[in-house]
Parts: C-alpha cells; structure tokens; sequence
C-alpha cells in the first residue's frame, strides 16, 4: 500500500500498516481535532495574481469573487493567510503602476467586492494583506497629471510639483517630462512609473491615508510592501527609514498588522539590515529561485554536497542566528522569478524541496499553482510567470480563466508541466496532496515555524535530525536527504517521543515499535 505522505495520530501508531490510503488519513487530520493552528501573524501565506486565479464572471479574467469562491480550496491546503497582488486600478495586466490607491481594479470587481472576501476569509481564519507599491505610481495617475500640469504653467495646483523627483538635469534613470522641455522625471522601474518623492510631507500625508483606508475601511490585516530598496536608490538608511515610517503608522491604524518587504538582495546580511526598520519579515530571497548564489534549499541537492543531512540543519541554524529579530519569510518563487518546478529536478526533488522549505521558521509564503507544479516556460518573460491556474484538464470548465497576462503568452495545455488540481486531488502521490500534507504539519506543530532550533545527533550524514522547541514544548525533526538509501532510526534514543507525522516522497517508511525505517527523501515529525 503506498503512503506518500501521511499524518499519523499516536494513538493510530499500531494500526499504521491497515490504513486505508491517504484519503482516510486526511479526513481524519481534518476532523480529529489536532490541529494547533495558532491566531496570530505566523501563517502558511498563499501569494495570489487575481487576474490569473478564477473567473466568476465568464469573461475569462480572474477576479475577487474568484478568489472567494475559492477560499475552501485555500484553506483546505493547509493556507491561513492570502496575498493578494496589485488590485488597485492600473493600467497593465500586473498592475504595479497604480492609478487609484483606493479603487480595486475595475476587471476584478468593486470595493465592496473586496470587502466581502475579506469578511468570508476571515470567518475562515484566513487573514487578507494587499501589495502597496509606494515607490512609484503610473504615469496617468491624477497626482502626476496635476505635476506635469503645474510644471506647463497651466495649473496652480503647483503642490503637485513636489510629489515626484524632477531634475533640470538627463541623467540616469530619468525621463523627460511630456511636453515640457528641460524637465526630467525619475523613472527607475519604467517610465510608466514616475518615481514619489518619499520625503515630501504632504506625499506621506497621502500615504498614510491610503495605510488608514486599506486597514481600516477595507479591512486587510496588513501589507507587502513592493520595491523597498528602490525608494531611495542606492541608500539603504534611507530605505530603513521609510519602512519605519510605514510601519508604525500601519501599526498605528491597526497593532497586530503584518507587514513583509520584497528586500531583494544578494546576501542575507543585507536583508537583515532592513529588519532595523522593526517591519516584521523581510523576504528571504537566498532560499529562493531569485537567489543570486543559487537557492540554499536547492544546494541541499548537490552533487557536491556528501553531508546534505548536515548542510539542512546547519542551514536552519545559520538562519535562526542571523535573523535574530523578526519573523523570517522564506519562499521558493514568486511573480519575478522562475517557478519552484523549474528549479528542482524531477518531481521527487520538487517534493522533497518543497517539504525542506515547509519546516523553515516563520512565514512561508506559496506562489498559486506551485502546489500542482506550475512551470515558467521562458524566465526572461513576465507575463509567463502569471499564467492561468490550471482547475481542470477539460477543454473548458467553470472558472477557467482563458485570457492570457499579455499577448502571445502560451496558455494552452503544453505550457503546463503537470496535471490539474483536479487530477491531482483524486492521487493520493501527487504533488498537490504532498504539499498539502507539508503545509498541515506546520499547523500540527507550532513549534515548526516558531521554534528554537538545536542540532542533535544523527544515524548518517544524510540525515537532517534537530529539535524545535516553543513555550516549552519540543518536537524532533528528522529528515533522510538521500535520494537512495533507507536509514532506520532508533526513536526512543531521542527521549520520550512518539512518532507524530510522516511525509513520505518514495517508498514505504514503516514502524516498528521504536524502531522507525525511513525511505529515501522522506520526513517524520516526533512529538
């Protein structure tokens, strides 16, 4: 009988062997009352492009209703917390050029449609943060029109003059000013998107507003925050410090509000700088496929690496000492970077990375559709990354949304590396059920995102073996990183434990008493 993954109750421990597959194994990690989940800002987050999710509305464009229709689908997985890309009104498919901070984009739906996703998630206890793109607006938006008008002569609403970065000058990163000669604009993502002058108080005036309505008025429980080491190019002290200024006054509008950088750099010293902020996660860009050395978690598959077990646990312990504040966010991908499927090798690496990335501390945060192992079939494009996700292998079904990022962007069934949700819902070995299994562990165990981590003995080199421990209560953790070899483990040499969970990629791990076979790539969990 094949188990790929499996949560195990103790008190299920003797009649591990007659389990009737992983359906009634999960019905029962549902309904049984273990779960742990706590209330609190340390969430398994689902990173969601709306226009690429689910179409309510038969126009082949995703938008909010979508979204909600699909909270259960969330939830079930094992998510507690959405972000939700750019939904502001905009001029392009990603919508980082925002034209009204306060208007939800007219292809996803109205305010009133957000705030009632907003209400449904959080019956579900499920928390909502938005992406808030502060370091630059579009070029239609009215505050921008309002600044080239008053630099024509024909406005006197000259204010606006000092809401974006003008220079007398060419140079860099500067565009000139429609219509207006011997006057530049900055412009450092493009030139649809003139760069705010942060240091302008009537600008952060604005700002604030914008803070106050999305956390209060519409309900959010907090922000990812786009670009921050663009707001001052080039000065991270600077940076550092608007990030204060956006985080205590969101913290203002709302205490518990969470609020998470895209701090990309090439080091982990230089994201942990930005942590002075007191902004709670900085994204963890070294794990993921953005990284500039190559994704950590990935270099546990090395060819060049004989002690992966080692490597694994000296990785978490690394991280633990230099993020010494905060709340970590480590992803495999996102919207800028190539999908989790295209880094690992083969779909039993996929899932064993995955599970790896699942026992991090802190907020994990999942791209829509790397749970069925959507690929980006061309890095350098940016609307591939956004590709629709894939319900159903059927020509056409309810929700499909059928309208690509941009034009000329691959939609079609070959531009998909795996099955469907569907098809994969009904295999207990999918990735799909794997990674559901690797997210309830998490909510099973509060200590794995938020406990203390110990390196502890190990039977081989390519056997990961730690203990995390919070409010006094520990688990173990053991991981064989072999790709080959079964290690058996003797549990009771680690002190009084039972086992709690299996995440099993190939193979049948087993029990036996206290002694425990672990296949090749797979993860047990004592408690």
């Amino acid at each position: 009988m094949k188990k790929r993954w499996a949560c195990v109750l103790c008190a299920l421990l003797l009649t591990f062997a007659t389990l009737a597959g992983c359906g009634s194994v999960d019905k029962k990690f549902r309904d049984d009352g273990k779960m742990d989940i706590v209330d609190d800002n340390c969430r398994n987050w689902y990173e969601v492009f709306v226009r690429s999710f689910y179409d309510s509305g038969d126009d082949g464009i995703g938008d909010l209703k979508g979204v909600a229709h699909k909270l259960d689908y969330i939830a079930d997985m094992g998510f507690n917390g959405i972000w939700l890309m750019p939904i502001c009104e905009s001029n392009t498919y990603h919508g980082y050029d925002v034209v009204d901070y306060m208007t939800v984009e007219k292809d996803y739906g109205t305010n009133d449609d957000f705030k009632a996703l907003v209400q449904a998630a959080h019956e579900k206890g499920i928390n909502i943060i938005v992406d808030m793109v502060f370091n630059h607006t579009s070029i239609t938006h009215i505050w921008f029109q309002r600044a080239t008008a008053a630099l024509k002569g024909t406005s006197s609403e000259t204010k606006y003059a000092e809401y974006y970065n003008f220079s007398d000058i060419a140079q860099s990163g500067y565009a000139q000013v429609p219509g207006v000669s011997g006057k530049y604009y900055e412009c450092r993502f493009d030139t649809a998107m003139p760069d705010l002058n942060l240091d302008n108080p009537e600008v952060q005036r604005e700002l604030r507003e914008i803070m106050r309505f999305w956390l209060q008025d519409m309900g959010v429980d907090g922000f990812r925050l786009d670009a921050c080491t663009s707001y001052y190019t080039g000065n991270v002290q600077k940076n550092v410090e608007f990030l204060s200024f956006i985080n205590e006054t969101a913290k203002g509008y709302k205490s518990d509000a969470y609020i998470v950088g895209e701090v990309w750099e090439g080091t982990d010293a230089q994201i942990r700088e930005y942590y002075n902020s007191g902004i709670d996660s900085c994204f963890l860009f070294t794990v993921s496929a953005g990284a500039a050395s190559g994704s950590t978690i990935k270099q546990a598959f090395s060819s060049l690496e004989d002690k992966p077990g080692e490597y694994y646990t000296d990785l978490l312990l690394d991280y633990q000492k230099k993020y010494d504040v905060g709340s970590q966010a480590p992803f495999l991908c996102n919207h800028d970077t190539s999908r989790a499927a295209n880094m690992f090798s083969g779909i039993k690496q996929l899932k064993m990375g995955t599970g790896l990335f699942a026992l991090m501390n802190g907020n994990v945060f999942t791209y829509y559709g790397d749970e069925i192992g959507m690929i980006c079939a061309d890095a350098k494009s940016d609307p591939t990354k956004r590709i629709p996700m894939l319900w159903e292998d059927s020509h056409v079904y309810e929700g499909q949304v059928f309208v690509p990022p941009a034009n000329g962007v691959d939609i079609s069934k070959k531009a998909y590396k795996y099955p469907s949700v569907k098809e994969q819902q009904a295999d207990e070995e999918s990735l799909l059920n794997y990674y559901k299994g690797a997210m309830r562990i998490r909510n099973r165990h509060r200590e794995i995102a938020r406990g203390t981590v110990e390196k502890l003995d190990s039977v081989s080199p390519y056997v990961s073996a730690f203990a995390k421990t919070y409010e006094g209560k520990s688990v173990v953790v053991l991981v064989n990183l072999s790709d080959s070899e079964a290690f058996t483990v003797d549990i009771a040499a680690y002190g009084n434990y039972k086992l709690s969970d299996l995440l099993d990629t190939e193979g049948d791990s087993s029990i036996s008493g206290n002694t425990l076979k672990m296949q090749p790539f797979s993860i047990a969990v004592l408690a």
